[in-house]
């Protein structure tokens, strides 16, 4: 009996562009990016392809986009959209299989080893099909492993299907630079460079050395991933137990003093933070809205590079998207709102702070618990 997986990762390419796209064809030739045009620290969530020929990436402050491209069109993130776009490729999938997880707004792992057709024409199949009728190109990698498919989808883009097999790691694998290893952080693979460590293939023949390094968990989380030992589960739950978590609150009376709607905005924003703790997930994408006294509602959105839980962190977007938003006008209600969620710890280890992850949950409580005794704000943490 075969009891190996069939494993697909399909991930959407430059995503927010191909939806951005979809409503505006006439962007198809031009170099054009999204992200928050009006900030002047803002950042871009993605460019499409003929921007990335001038350099200009996801992560870049719109300043340094505009250098490298002059005439970079840049379009303010419609995450509602996005999601009406990632559900109609889902749907797709979902006609197929039970058997789906979705890793973000933009990916999804499948086990497609029970399917009854050869793997490379499912692959190609579904590709067209999410091409033909959600007007969204996709890249897809086949691999007996969740990692080794996820490895594999980011090999060719757009419009990829690529195999990696056990057999393939030293050959696909092993030659990438450590910084492409999934599971790797951004602070990680820097300090893996200074010590010489530059490829995958380096990091696995001198793991042994490093033993103490990593410890025993990440250690083995290595050894095993590049051994092509890794998970091969695909769970539907894992990530879609919740999509968004939200609060709002109505004032009894318009709130039209400053100081009070500051505090009543904190206090929404709190309930949010605690509950993404509660649920040990971070998130990309923040909102706010405002109902005024003539019950027309406003929202604004940002979506932020690196996700985020911290209920300091998750205050300081909420106040920044609401001095955006807010016209000075009374307001009856107030709503945070976080979405494009991650599990702590669940796609990228930072290898230099798992250990202090602990401490700051501890932290938070800790500083809760002051509130609670001393006062809100009693005491705060400080920023370095």
């Amino acid at each position: 009996m075969n009891n190996v997986k069939i494993i697909f990762h399909i991930d959407m390419n430059a995503f927010f562009c191909s939806c951005e796209l979809i409503k505006r064809p006439y962007l198809e030739n031009k170099p054009f990016a999204v992200g928050a045009r009006y900030s002047s620290k803002g950042v871009l969530s993605t460019s499409n392809y003929i921007a990335r020929k001038y350099g200009v990436h996801s992560a870049m402050s719109v300043s340094d986009a505009l250098k490298k491209c002059p005439n970079l069109i840049i379009l303010d993130s419609d995450y509602q959209y996005y999601i009406e776009c990632s559900n109609k490729f889902l749907n797709i999938i979902y006609e197929y299989t039970d058997l789906v997880e979705q890793a973000s707004i933009d990916e999804a792992f499948i086990d497609v080893t029970n399917i009854d057709m050869h793997p490379l024409d499912f692959a190609k199949l579904l590709q067209k099909r999410i091409l033909d009728e959600c007007k969204l190109p996709s890249s897809i990698g086949i691999a007996p492993t969740k990692f080794l498919a996820k490895m594999a989808s980011d090999m060719k883009k757009p419009l990829g299907i690529t195999v990696v097999r056990k057999r393939d790691i030293e050959k696909k694998i092993f030659p990438l630079d450590v910084s492409d290893m999934f599971g790797i952080g951004k602070k990680t693979s820097p300090k893996l460079k200074e010590m010489g460590i530059n490829t995958i293939g380096d990091l696995y023949n001198k793991l042994d050395e490093l033993h103490d390094f990593f410890g025993d968990k990440m250690y083995m989380y290595i050894k095993n991933t590049l051994e092509g030992k890794s998970s091969n589960v695909v769970d539907p739950e894992r990530y879609n137990t919740f999509s968004s978590i939200s609060n709002s609150r109505t004032s009894y009376e318009p709130l039209t003093n400053e100081d009070e709607i500051y505090e009543f905005l904190e206090y929404v924003a709190n309930l949010t933070s605690k509950r993404l703790n509660k649920y040990r997930v971070k998130a990309y994408t923040i909102t706010v809205q405002i109902k005024y006294t003539d019950l027309k509602v406003y929202s604004k959105s940002k979506t932020l590079n690196e996700p985020i839980s911290d209920k300091y962190e998750y205050y300081a977007v909420v106040k920044e998207l609401f001095d955006e938003l807010w016209n000075g006008k009374p307001i009856r209600l107030l709503g945070s709102g976080a979405s494009n969620l991650e599990e702590i710890n669940a796609k990228t280890f930072d290898l230099f702070h798992l250990d202090v992850i602990e401490q700051e949950e501890n932290l938070n409580k800790a500083l809760d618990e002051i509130d609670k005794m001393y006062g809100k704000n009693a005491i705060k943490k400080g920023i370095k």
